[in-house]
């Protein structure tokens, strides 16, 4: 809660991670911070942007996309200000084209990237492990064992990226960017942003080859002095145990697992807490490994620590030996089963019946798959791409990251691909030129301000021939309703400029370009068929605010929302049920019915009722 964020010296209040992380970089005094909203990070933006509303003490802004978080906050580290961004791991592809020149330049101002991992793929689609991208752009990995811990890491990477004049990147996990934990605040400092004089640096900030090639070496100095740094760095630390058969390397949030897990097993064996993981503290790992008999590493998504220290031992062992599992998260069980393995002893409980029974228990629940909320605009939408598809024939259908990716589900089966943001576009302009069927991409409009638009000049200028689909719900639906350029209001609140994505499209050249309400489904069925029949790239805009977001403004409001009903016209023919499928209505006695409760009164469901059976309940 933003009242525990903004509490006073020495408290202690319960924050999920993500707010530990926010109120870490106020301690810090942040003069600059810019994200785009993903999960598991968004909670830090969404914290940030209500206390930027509150103290004025720093510029917090959404940024179209995180390259552009990221080169907001560079801005400001090279002008001697602390400048932060925040992202979910697949964000930081997008930003790496900037992060890897900046680690040569090297930050001024403290700088830290926040880069929010999702090992077991929660919400993403990909599992990457980003301290690779930490070892290859040359910039400092940091991890954090508990809530407390991010609070005080994220504070302290300020001053070490200062001290060090390293960029830093902060890595979190879902499983740590949700917890909560009880945490002991430090003081935020009293500061206003003020505006500095620029000092030009043109030998160390122009990546000109020339330049590069010295400061490439003397990024090399910074980060050896940084690794004996690290190696007597406070949050890396040695619990002592009297068995040394085994010694256990645990990383970030694994520390806790592995500590959990030896609890269990009632062993005495000294574990290596490390947090820095990029540089890692080498004379810190050797002396550790050399008195004990084996070393398990536990760490979160790849095998990365494992690696590093087999080149010290050969009894190295973790996800590579397979004691470990390579995919997925852990937890308490798994590295307790991964510890008794190791040393040939049974664990304390028996998971693999405890699962066993799970899994037979589970087939009993009913399957929950996620769906669009009652009311979502984009259900309409879909129901109109299925019904011209199916009048066609067939089409191909490419989307895009968001709530509408759920377009996949029947009955609506709309979505053939998904790759990454802005894909659906990029994709659809090589698909044009191999496929037969006509092509009905689909994208959200943050998504298509994040990334869309420059594939989509590549389609105009290489005269390709597609329908792009933009589901404009004014928002950024999927990670928490932030703001973006379409909606006309910044981070910290204040009145911004709308981007109209009719005129961006418009403006790169685009010919055909409709807007249309997607719960007037005739209309949108009229506009989709033109587009198909327009030689070129053709723009359909269907443009209905989000749900949540109506309902919302409408109880503010005083208005009421009157659901709707199905009458006894209904012939039970299950159109609305089999065709449209919107969680509101349900079938009791062999009938469809209407849940009031769910109802938002969209009047989807009473268009395309054949039977005119749907009326608004009186």
């Amino acid at each position: 809660m933003l009242k525990d964020v903004l509490e006073e010296e020495g408290k202690t209040v319960f924050l999920l991670g993500n707010e530990a992380i926010a109120r870490g970089a106020l301690e810090a005094g942040i003069d600059v911070f810019a994200c785009y909203p993903g999960t598991p990070s968004s909670e830090i933006g969404d914290t940030l942007s209500e206390v930027c509303k509150i103290l004025r003490t720093f510029y917090m802004e959404y940024s179209t996309n995180e390259k552009v978080a990221f080169e907001v906050a560079l801005g400001a580290s090279l002008a001697g200000k602390r400048g932060m961004c925040a992202m979910k791991h697949v964000g930081v592809n997008v930003a790496s084209d900037a992060m890897f020149s900046f680690a040569y330049i090297g930050a001024r101002g403290g700088f830290v990237l926040v880069s929010a991992d999702d090992p077991s793929m929660h919400s993403s689609q990909n599992e990457q492990d980003n301290r690779w991208y930490g070892m290859s752009a040359k910039i400092p990995v940091v991890e954090a064992c508990s809530v407390q811990e991010l609070k005080d890491i994220t504070s302290e990477l300020f001053d070490i990226s200062e001290r060090f004049g390293l960029p830093m990147m902060l890595r979190t996990y879902t499983r740590l960017s949700h917890a909560r934990g009880v945490v002991r605040l430090g003081r935020i400092p009293e500061k206003k942003l003020e505006k500095v004089e620029w000092r030009r640096n043109p030998k160390t900030d122009v990546v000109l080859p020339a330049h590069a090639r010295m400061l490439k070496k003397e990024l090399w100095k910074k980060l050896e002095k940084l690794e004996d740094f690290f190696c007597k760095w406070d949050h890396n630390w040695i619990d002592e145990g009297e068995d040394r058969r085994l010694g256990i390397v645990a990383c970030g949030l694994s520390y806790a697992y592995a500590k959990d897990a030896v609890q269990r097993l009632k062993l005495d064996v000294p574990i290596l807490k490390l947090s820095s993981m990029f540089p890692l503290p080498m004379k810190l790992i050797e002396d550790f490994v050399s008195q004990v008999d084996k070393v398990l590493v536990v760490e979160e998504v790849d095998p990365f620590v494992e690696l590093q220290v087999k080149t010290i031992t050969k009894e190295v062992y973790g996800k590579l030996s397979r004691h470990l599992p390579m995919d997925y998260e852990f937890n308490v069980a798994i590295v307790e089963k991964g510890i008794a393995k190791l040393l040939g002893i049974d664990t304390s409980t028996d998971y693999d019946e405890i699962e066993k029974r799970s899994a037979e228990l589970s087939k009993l629940a009913p399957p929950r798959p996620p769906v669009l909320c009652p009311g979502c605009p984009h259900f309409a939408t879909f129901y109109v791409i299925r019904k011209v598809v199916n009048e066609i024939g067939n089409a191909c259908l490419p989307s895009d990251i968001g709530c509408y990716t759920l377009g996949i589900n029947k009955p609506f089966e709309a979505v053939d691909i998904c790759i990454c943001m802005g894909a659906s576009v990029g994709v659809s302009n090589g698909l044009s030129r191999v496929v037969k069927e006509p092509i009905i991409a689909t994208i959200g409009d943050s998504t298509f301000l994040h990334a869309g638009i420059p594939a989509l000049i590549n389609a105009v200028y290489n005269r390709a021939k597609f329908v792009l689909v933009v589901l404009d719900n004014q928002t950024t639906g999927m990670t928490g309703h932030q703001p973006h350029p379409g909606v006309g209001v910044t981070g910290c609140g204040d009145e911004g400029e709308i981007v109209r994505i009719e005129d961006v499209v418009r403006g790169v050249g685009v010919k055909f370009v409709e807007v249309v309400n997607p719960y007037n489904i005739s209309k949108l069925e009229e506009v989709l068929k033109k587009a198909l029949a327009h030689d070129g790239v053709a723009v359909v805009i269907a443009r209905q605010k989000c749900a949540i977001l109506r309902l919302r403004e409408a109880k503010r409001s005083g208005k009421k929302i009157k659901p709707f009903k199905i009458t006894e016209a209904c012939n039970g023919c299950m159109k609305c049920v089999t065709e449209f499928v919107c969680p509101a209505i349900f079938i009791k006695n062999g009938k469809p019915r209407i849940d009031p409760a769910l109802c938002t009164s969209c009047g989807v469901c009473a268009k395309i009722c054949p039977e005119k059976a749907i009326k608004v309940l009186s």
